[in-house]
Formats: C-alpha cells, structure tokens, sequence
C-alpha cells in the first residue's frame, strides 16, 4: 500500500515529467534543490524561496515545490539542531527551547522573536549551508542516473 501511493504520489508524477521533455539533469537539479531549500531552518520562508530560484534557473516549479512539501516534517525537526550546530561553530549559546516553544514564540510575535534570534537565526543558516551542500550534491548525484534509466530515453533504448 505504501509502495502504491508513493508510486501514485511521487514517482508517476516525477515519471509524466520525464516523457514531457524534461531532462534528468534538469529535474535533478530541481528535486536537490526544493530537498535542501526545505530544511532551510526558517519556517515559513521555503516556498517563497524554492518559487525565486525555479524562476531564476528556469526549473520545474512543481518538482522544486514537490520536494520543498516532501521534507517539511525535517525542517521543523532539524530547526533547533541547525541552531544548536550554528552556536557550536560561533561558540554561541545553544537555544534554551524546544521546536513547540519555538513555534509558539512564532505564533505570539513574529518578528519579535525574529529580532531576539537574529543571531541565532543567522548561526543556524551557516550550518545549514555547511550541512546541505554536500547533501545537495549527493542528491544531485545520486537523481541523474536513476532519472537517466527511468527516463523516456531509458524507455526506446533499453540496452543503456
């Protein structure tokens, strides 16, 4: 049942963009970036900013946003971790506060709380550029061939 609706939600809709031309570069590119971009440790910012670089490199909007939704339940697990890590690399102080507190510090005063973590909002986007480019890469690397076999290419030459 999991294998079907993972097939039906994800890998046929990835599949439909490969026969619409497409290519697995592309569409790599585009499933590595909305992954890495949707753990970015600011809530609420990811579409917005997997909407800005699809438009800018010309990718797929669906996959890039496709991929930003998938990973949401890791944003908000790894938003206290990126800001614990950013504080061990600027020797900062690590947050006193869980994901819940966090979020309802969000909830009560939005950019207040922006300006009293600033700092720590700030550390926790340097881990995360530490910790999500060699991820990227890995994505990247690991899509294309796997795109390139199940590809509309694959399909007419099925010896390569």
């Amino acid at each position: 049942m999991i294998k079907r609706i993972f097939h039906g939600k994800i890998g046929q809709p990835i599949l439909n963009l490969l026969k619409q031309g497409i290519s697995p570069e592309r569409l790599s590119l585009s499933i590595a970036l909305g992954t890495v971009i949707g753990m970015f440790p600011v809530l609420g910012a990811t579409t917005l900013i997997c909407a800005a670089v699809a438009m800018v490199l010309r990718l797929n909007q669906p996959a890039i946003q496709l991929f930003n939704y998938l990973v949401y339940p890791l944003q908000i697990l790894l938003v206290i971790p990126f800001m614990s890590l950013g504080a061990f690399i600027f020797q900062g102080d690590p947050p006193p506060f869980s994901i819940q507190e966090l979020g309802a510090l969000f909830q009560q005063n939005f950019w207040g709380t922006v300006a009293a973590f600033f700092e720590t909002i700030l550390y926790a986007i340097v881990a995360w550029i530490l910790v999500c480019t060699p991820l990227f890469a890995g994505i990247y690397a690991l899509c294309v061939p796997v795109l390139k076999r199940f590809g509309p290419m694959a399909e007419n030459n099925p010896s390569e």
